[in-house]
């Protein structure tokens, strides 16, 4: 949505498209520099199962998965190749955002760089995971919600609808930014575009875009709500509110400047009043997330449109000092993205640099010598790897009559992305969205089966000797950086009458809960 006379071609668009450009180059050079996220086997697993709805997410990421993998195969530049182009597509919406404010070369320039030089979203947008794309549809949302009252046209409400309604079906958390949206409006000087029939158009457009989400849920018995109670059990109950507030600040110090820079004039200066509505859907988020216990990074959508308001008041406001900010601005941008790589390096440094003794705290509240994500990182591929080629080991007799057992979706998503070409069977298991394809029983005399328990709570072998005449350890997976090191493989077969009986009440159990 460019403004009337605005020529594509103008050199405030050139940089424009030179910043996506770098954007986009610098992805596509590491996009190997790591494996595929554990995450990303999820919605790849998902991938070859379509449906309105999962477990515990929206179907729209396996959808574009699913696109990947028939553009480009099962490999790890398909699966970033759509990530690598919401980076460019971020930056071409910063600059728009600031060309709408009136904002030229200098605040495009800083914007941009702020998105850039940002550890969090380099990483975000490194990972094929809902996070990325949210990241999106909030700043287009922002963008919208500019054209809207800048330009007094109401009609923006439709594209909002549609807006809201695919980041629904990418990730319900769009829900926070909307009902931010809607309070702030509400005491805005705005208020008078609830009146407009393009608002009621939204609600329908918006409501028939999710509705088929909503009717898978209520068909399987609203799992998201299980999952979301498993989560804050696991997880959330380990967010801090002080930690949350801090991590504010830290996840995007390199342009704090910038975007708290922007926070404080958009509450507390006079003279851009009528933007001020930005000011209170970042705190009407913070306020959100924190009383839903969310975790920090969860705000981080938001945060570009910070980027472009504070951008465009650095330029307006020092123009008397322009260059000397400009200059401090980029050069603090730069140290914070070097002295970042120490922590948070994805995707420019190696693994082994990043170590550091219980340096990292993961979501369960533990410190380890490695980030969560770096460990999520490696080992997937030979974990696939190395199910496939037992799988191929076998005689094609028993190939035919034979299952995988896998504990998670990292899991059996690892072992259907890197067995896809070899035709290994659709893992089984209970964990997840599997559970809607596995088999209410066993009729197969052969299992593989992945074997990882971090506490170590049972023996494995002692279970599996209980439940299969023969069991043969055929691999283990030995590397200091898998967060599953000690993973182990067995090829069972003949499974008892007892143990096919436990399974076949064990899926109809689990099951049960979402019919």
């Amino acid at each position: 949505m460019v403004a009337k006379n605005e020529r594509w071609y103008s050199t405030d668009w050139t940089l424009i498209l030179c910043f996506a450009s770098a954007g986009l180059a610098f992805h596509f050079i590491t996009f190997d520099n790591f494996e595929l996220h554990r995450d990303a086997y999820l919605y790849y697993a998902q991938s070859e199962h379509l449906a309105w709805g999962y477990w515990s997410v929206p179907p729209l990421t396996s959808i574009i998965g699913r696109i990947a993998t028939l553009i480009f195969g099962n490999t790890v530049f398909g699966m970033r190749f759509f990530p690598t182009l919401i980076c460019g597509s971020n930056i071409i919406l910063i600059g728009m955002a600031v060309k709408e404010l009136g904002g030229r070369k200098t605040a495009i320039a800083l914007a941009s760089l702020a998105y850039m030089l940002s550890p969090a979203y380099l990483h975000a947008d490194f990972v094929f995971q809902p996070i990325c794309f949210e990241h999106f549809f909030w700043l287009l949302s922002g963008y919208l919600i500019l054209v809207m009252i800048k330009r007094n046209n109401p009609a923006m409400w439709i594209w909002l609808g549609i807006v809201f309604g695919l980041g629904f079906l990418n990730k319900y958390s769009i829900v926070f930014f909307y009902t931010a949206f809607g309070i702030s409006l509400l005491i805005s000087p705005y208020k008078n575009f609830y009146g407009s029939k393009y608002f009621l158009f939204a609600l329908a457009i918006g409501f028939v875009i999710i509705l088929p989400n909503l009717i898978w849920q209520y068909l399987n018995n609203w799992p998201v709500l299980i999952h979301m109670a498993e989560l804050r059990e696991s997880q959330l109950v380990h967010v801090k509110i002080s930690d949350f507030i801090l991590e504010q600040f830290m996840m995007n110090a390199q342009a704090v400047f910038i975007w708290f820079g922007a926070l404080v004039v958009l509450l507390f200066v006079k003279a851009e009043r009528q933007y001020r509505m930005f000011g209170f859907i970042y705190l009407f988020i913070v306020v959100l997330l924190i009383a839903g216990s969310g975790k920090s990074y969860y705000t981080l959508g938001v945060y570009p449109v910070l980027f472009a308001f504070g951008a465009y008041f650095m330029e307006k406001y020092s123009k008397k000092y322009l260059p000397y900010v400009f200059s401090f601005l980029v050069v603090w941008m730069g140290m914070g993205f070097y002295i970042s790589l120490s922590f948070d390096g994805i995707p420019v440094i190696s693994v082994e640099r990043a170590v550091k003794k219980d340096a990292y705290r993961w979501e369960d509240g533990t410190y380890h010598d490695l980030s969560q994500d770096m460990a999520d990182m490696t080992g997937w591929k030979e974990l696939g790897e190395k199910v496939r080629d037992v799988w191929m080991n076998l005689e094609p007799e028993q190939r035919a009559d034979c299952d995988i057992y896998c504990y998670h979706y990292g899991q059996y998503g690892a072992v259907m992305f890197y067995g896809k070409q070899d035709r290994l069977p659709q893992p089984i298991s209970f964990n997840g969205s599997a559970i809607f394809w596995s088999p209410d029983s066993l009729t197969k005399n052969y299992m593989i089966w992945v074997h990882f328990d971090e506490e170590k709570s049972f023996d494995v072998d002692s279970l599996l000797t209980q439940r299969f005449e023969t069991v043969t350890l055929k691999e283990t997976i030995e590397n200091r950086y898998f967060r599953e090191s000690g993973t182990r493989i067995y090829l069972c077969e003949d499974p008892t009458e007892e143990y096919r009986d436990h399974y076949k009440a064990l899926a109809n159990k689990i099951k049960s809960r979402y019919r």
